[in-house]
């Protein structure tokens, strides 16, 4: 008989990496297994998938899509899923194993995680992501305070789940350095398989793209779109480069901060919003170089993606980002830093050329194929031996 998986994912919408991660696992698996995914709301996997192209069959996987808790559909992230929680411990019986696409789950059984990031541990998420400008200014349910440390007792209390139940499971992590945090923070060993990068960018001659700059992501705090544009004022003391900033717009004081800077330096920065597919993949091959200012990023899809596109792109030093560029002349400091490794390499073609070779034979580690080779894997190896797993 077919074994039978089920896919988890708090909640699918357009324009995060784990969406993308879920969906390719859902392609990946449909030929060997039968595929249910479990979600919160009702998604549209053939709208989903025409933004993502994993080129999944919406009519082969089995949704169970759950109702979201009122007043959770644009807050309240931690009490959004607790009914997804409780629904896969009462029915994970029915499946052969469990795996959750984002992050740590307790299945009252031994499963398997995708582990993206940190945000299901408060401390280390606070750690990895201090506050910075206006999110001083949020509200109480987002600030470290009592109010903060109720919302998250109440949520775990509502969803049920053990303390440590979730390391019993089979971990997958996003890059070596989430794999090292997870080994050095909770003892737990785990399988790196990076997240997949698709798309179809054109191939664009170098002598023909703008040689300005691009950074993607929401314009949340974590995300560093101010540093981005501090580093580029410093680079435009001697080179007219310019930026533009693509991702969703959220209704916060820091948004409205980010939009301030932009309208006051709209001769160089441009707010482009939400871009996908086609339309994202042609903007980034139109385009020499990518920037990143999200700092202990676990990956960094973005960064990958402009690396992908044949851009010459620059990160922050700690994170899984380090790992996409792979060399030092890419990595940055703090801004002064940053500025002065972007003018090298902007002061010299020959180091433009080879750093340039560099990226391009980086950017197949991060192809889909590698991801959906690494999910098989895995799913194959737990169900021979699901007892390979935990610290």
């Amino acid at each position: 008989m077919t074994p039978r998986v089920a896919v988890v994912h708090p909640w699918l919408v357009a324009g995060g990496g784990s969406e993308a991660c879920a969906l390719w696992m859902i392609r990946g698996l449909q030929d060997d297994y039968r595929v249910t995914l479990v979600t919160m709301g009702r998604p549209d996997l053939a709208a989903l998938d025409a933004k993502y192209g994993a080129g999944l069959d919406p009519d082969r996987v089995e949704i169970r899509g759950l109702a979201l808790p009122p007043g959770t559909r644009t807050r309240f992230d931690a009490l959004r899923a607790f009914p997804l929680a409780r629904y896969c411990r009462r029915h994970a019986h029915e499946f052969d194993v469990m795996i959750s696409a984002y992050n740590a789950m307790d299945f009252g059984v031994p499963g398997i995680q995708r582990i993206a990031d940190f945000s299901f541990d408060e401390d280390l998420r606070r750690e990895l992501d201090p506050a910075e400008g206006a999110l001083a200014a949020a509200s109480p349910l987002y600030r470290a305070s009592a109010w903060r440390s109720a919302y998250l007792g109440l949520a775990r209390a509502l969803a049920g789940d053990r303390k440590d139940a979730w390391k019993r499971n089979l971990t997958a992590a996003n890059s070596e350095w989430t794999a090292a945090v997870l080994r050095d923070r909770f003892g737990l060993a785990s399988e790196v398989v990076y997240p997949p990068v698709a798309g179809n960018w054109p191939l664009v001659p170098w002598s023909e793209r703008e040689a300005g700059f691009v950074v993607m992501g929401r314009l949340v705090p974590e995300k560093g779109i101010g540093l981005v544009i501090d580093i580029l004022k410093r680079v435009r003391e001697r080179r007219p480069v310019h930026l533009h900033i693509i991702g969703r717009r959220v209704g916060t004081a820091y948004a409205r901060e980010i939009e301030d800077l932009a309208r006051r330096n709209a001769d160089w920065v441009q707010l482009e919003g939400e871009m996908y597919g086609r339309e994202k993949d042609a903007f980034l091959a139109r385009h020499k170089y990518g920037i990143s200012g999200r700092r202990a990023e676990p990956f960094g899809i973005a960064a990958a993606e402009m690396v992908r596109a044949g851009q010459i792109v620059w990160v922050p030093d700690r994170g899984g980002q380090t790992e996409i560029v792979a060399d030092p002349r890419l990595i940055y400091a703090g801004p002064d830093d940053a500025a002065r490794r972007v003018l090298a390499v902007l002061d010299d073609p020959g180091l433009e050329a080879e750093l340039r070779a560099r990226l391009e034979r980086r950017a197949g580690d991060f192809a889909p194929e590698s991801f959906v080779g690494g999910v098989r894997r895995i799913v194959r190896d737990f169900l021979e031996d699901g007892s390979r797993h935990g610290a």
